[in-house]
């Protein structure tokens, strides 16, 4: 039998060498698009079963009736997830009736998630695929393979009544050939294998750097081609800090101890407590599709492993592409990122719903945060940073513009009524305050108190003390101060 690069025979139809195949992919493809922090896609580098994939994940054909694809609730454009933000959950290829009690999660990045399994040190339950993990990876050896065996013949998804029509309308296809190529001639004769075989074959595909390209804002920071606004840092800084936004916790932001690039996410999973969403249309199926109507209760978790400790529970997904992928919770309950950031910040204060699953619900990590509206804003304003596809300012990529030392320019205009501008220089990030005093030495107003990048940057102060009040006219003076550098600047706001 000939083997392509990754030692995978072309020609097989025993089980045993599915689940072979299925871990030798899992080692061979997933490993180098891990150790780039920007990978570029280009359709033309796909090998014979990456194309083959490609094909099966696009072919709205492989549906019944046709119409409906992967690509229908894991588009490219909408970062892998449903591109559908009016339906809370999916739908399926019967518009009048069908829905899934659950939004698609996106498949970007999905490759990363481990087989699922218990960490007997942690004593969690993580990987695996789907809000419940229930494709463990145990039947093919690959999550993502074992995931890609489910939507065509979900009665609520691709509707495809057996895997032999599948199987049928890719003979038909006019890539069937490829499929004989990549599988061995013949494959499509066995249909249980070659069912088997489309599932690797899509999993392939979603190993490609397409589904993870580490293109986003933050990526660019992190290589220091590109910066974050102030803004975007008070984000950041609170969405790691363990006291506060406690974000980081659950989805990681730094990189990883071999300078991969982090997932924001560590594929475990949990009881947000998460209220229902009365406006799943799932609630309003048949009794033959959903018995229970209105009633229903999604366990997650819990419901695949029948474990009461898991009740409630649902996979920590990767923030990347969140601010793309609304909306959000697996029953779409929320349609901002802002109702997600309170809901973590106010869960437990009085107006939210019960959750769904009162049991298990993390109460260390989220609930009664302490967050301001505005610092709210600005951990969304961070999370708008992970949107894949960011293409960096010309003058930023080709000359970074980083300074040599420190500086703190005169202010402009000077003297001022009632708004100026503060510049100052930093040759790396590093913990910066910038503070207005009177001629008394008594603080009026602090504009800086962070960590800040190196570069450029210019402050705006309003003329207002910390408390919002306009301040006399007079002699003021700014001072910035860094572990290496202090240097003081008179201004004057003349009315």
């Amino acid at each position: 039998m000939q083997k392509d690069s990754c030692g995978i025979s072309n020609s097989f139809n025993r089980k045993e060498d599915l689940v072979m195949i299925g871990k030798r992919l899992l080692a061979c493809l997933a490993v180098p698009f891990f150790t780039a922090a920007v990978a570029t896609f280009a359709l033309a580098d796909l090998s014979p079963i990456e194309r083959l994939g490609e094909f099966l994940y696009f072919d709205t054909d492989l549906s019944e009736p046709g119409g409906q694809s992967c690509a229908s609730c894991h588009s490219p454009e909408a970062g892998f997830a449903d591109p559908d933000t009016d339906l809370p959950v999916s739908q399926g290829v019967l518009p009048k009736n069908r829905f899934g009690s659950r939004n698609s999660p996106s498949a970007a990045y999905a490759m990363f998630s481990p087989v699922f399994h218990f960490d007997e040190e942690e004593s969690l339950w993580i990987g695996g695929q789907f809000w419940d993990g229930r494709a463990t990876g145990e039947v093919l050896g690959d999550p993502l393979a074992d995931q890609a065996l489910g939507p065509f013949v979900n009665i609520l998804e691709m509707n495809n009544p057996n895997k032999r029509v599948v199987i049928n309308q890719i003979r038909r296809s006019d890539y069937a050939d490829l499929f004989e190529q990549v599988w061995g001639e013949g494959s499509l004769d066995d249909v249980e294998a070659a069912y088997d075989q489309v599932a690797l074959s899509i999993a392939a595909f979603e190993r490609t750097s397409l589904f993870a390209p580490f293109s986003c804002k933050y990526d660019y920071y992190l290589a220091g081609n590109d910066v974050l606004t102030e803004k975007e840092l008070r984000g950041l800084a609170l969405f790691e800090d363990e006291n506060k936004g406690k974000c980081a916790l659950c989805h990681q932001s730094q990189p990883g101890p071999d300078g991969s690039p982090p997932l924001f996410t560590d594929f475990t999973y949990d009881n947000l407590g998460v209220p229902k969403n009365p406006d799943n249309p799932f609630y309003d199926l048949p009794p033959a599709l959903n018995p229970d109507g209105e009633d229903f209760v999604d366990y997650g978790l819990g419901g695949v492993l029948g474990l009461p400790e898991e009740m409630g529970k649902f996979k920590v997904m990767t923030l990347r592409n969140i601010a793309i992928t609304p909306p959000y919770m697996h029953n779409g309950v929320f349609s901002t990122l802002h109702q997600v950031v309170d809901f973590y910040n106010t869960r437990d204060l009085d107006g939210w719903p019960p959750p769904e699953v009162p049991e298990n619900v993390n109460q260390e990590e989220l609930g009664n945060l302490g967050l301001t509206e505005a610092e709210v804003d600005t951990i969304v304003a961070f999370l708008e940073t992970l949107t894949d596809g960011y293409v960096p300012p010309a003058h930023r990529v080709a000359s970074p513009n980083i300074p040599n030392g420190f500086a703190l320019q005169q202010n402009y205009p000077n003297p001022f009524n009632p708004e100026t501008e503060i510049s100052f220089s930093l040759p790396e990030m590093m913990q910066v305050s910038l503070i207005v005093y009177n001629i008394l030495g008594q603080e009026v107003k602090t504009l800086v108190n962070g960590e800040m990048h190196a570069g450029n940057h210019t402050i705006h102060w309003n003329g207002a003390n910390n408390t919002g009040n306009p301040v006399a006219s007079g002699v003021y003076f700014y001072r910035l101060n860094t572990e290496s550098f202090d240097q003081t600047n008179k201004m004057v706001l003349m009315k």
